[in-house]
């Protein structure tokens, strides 16, 4: 079926009118063979077409798509986040927890990585189920100042060393999973070293923040990441893949992630293979149906 992706290929400027014109065939003859229904010699006269529109500059193009990696989607849920951090790293000093919430697969790690990345005066640590309260200000002293000193109060020293000058953001992932006692090594934290924090997980922050009056008056504000949106399957297929999705495409494959952005990565590594495996230059709704 050449002619019917050399037509995908040029969508919206290559219809059957045009063709009729620049090649001398009807354009029930070229409908015809775009849907597989023409009961001639259909791959002699197809070659014909081909090539006609070949001499007008319209040439099939081999394309390998890719899903790039490096990809951020500046979703709703990013931009509520980046603007918690910018005012704790800015703003008064009273209540200067944030907590961060939502259901696995929301972009919560994402974005806190993001903000890290690109914030120097903000540090990333996420927390793994058995870490001791060394253990966490280990690594929060590692992200800081590049060292993880063996004892408490070492790496207590190591952190109030580099937020001494310079105000500094720490972001807690996977906080739902912390023993409320290495919430409270946090706060104290909070409290000597001056930094603001950021607790990242799903809803057991919230409830172990609220059992806690002396945890709860420190929270700033409370931001819930909500369900993916259908423009940001779109943003995303197009900036990681450089595939415009149509309407119907682009709903089917919102729905099917359920809100969650990594079924949606998943789906466009599936289809940019079948892409590539079968030539496609368009996303077909016959594609999203295989996945």
């Amino acid at each position: 079926m050449q002619l019917k992706k050399l037509m995908e290929q040029y969508k919206g400027e290559l219809i059957n009118a045009r063709v009729a014109k620049l090649t001398g065939y009807d354009e029930s003859t070229i409908s015809l063979i775009i849907r597989g229904k023409y009961s001639g010699n259909t791959s002699e006269i197809e070659a014909d077409i081909v090539n006609k529109l070949s001499e007008h500059g319209y040439r099939l193009q081999e394309k390998n798509f890719r899903v790039r990696a490096d990809v951020f989607i500046q979703t709703s849920n990013v931009r509520k986040f980046n603007s918690l951090c910018d005012e704790l790293s800015e703003g008064d000093l009273t209540s200067s927890f944030g907590v961060v919430v939502g259901t696995a697969g929301r972009g919560k790690t994402k974005a806190a990585v993001h903000y890290a990345v690109n914030n120097p005066d903000a540090v990333y640590v996420q927390f793994i189920t058995g870490f001791s309260l060394t253990d966490v200000s280990r690594e929060i002293a590692y992200e800081l100042n590049g060292i993880r000193p063996f004892r408490f109060r070492d790496c207590l020293m190591e952190i109030e060393k580099a937020t001494r000058s310079k105000r500094k953001i720490i972001l807690i992932d996977e906080a739902d999973k912390m023993h409320l006692q290495s919430v409270e090594m946090l706060r104290g934290l909070n409290e000597r070293c001056l930094c603001p924090i950021v607790l990242i997980g799903e809803e057991a922050v919230v409830r172990y923040m609220d059992r806690e009056r002396r945890l709860k008056s420190r929270v700033r504000q409370t931001v819930a990441f909500e369900e993916i949106t259908l423009s940001d399957v779109s943003a995303y297929f197009r900036l990681a893949a450089g595939i415009d999705l149509d309407a119907e495409c682009a709903k089917a494959i919102w729905k099917r992630s359920g809100g969650d952005f990594r079924y949606v990565v998943r789906d466009a590594h599936s289809i940019v293979r079948i892409m590539n495996t079968s030539n496609q230059h368009v996303v077909t709704m016959d594609i999203v149906r295989v996945l």
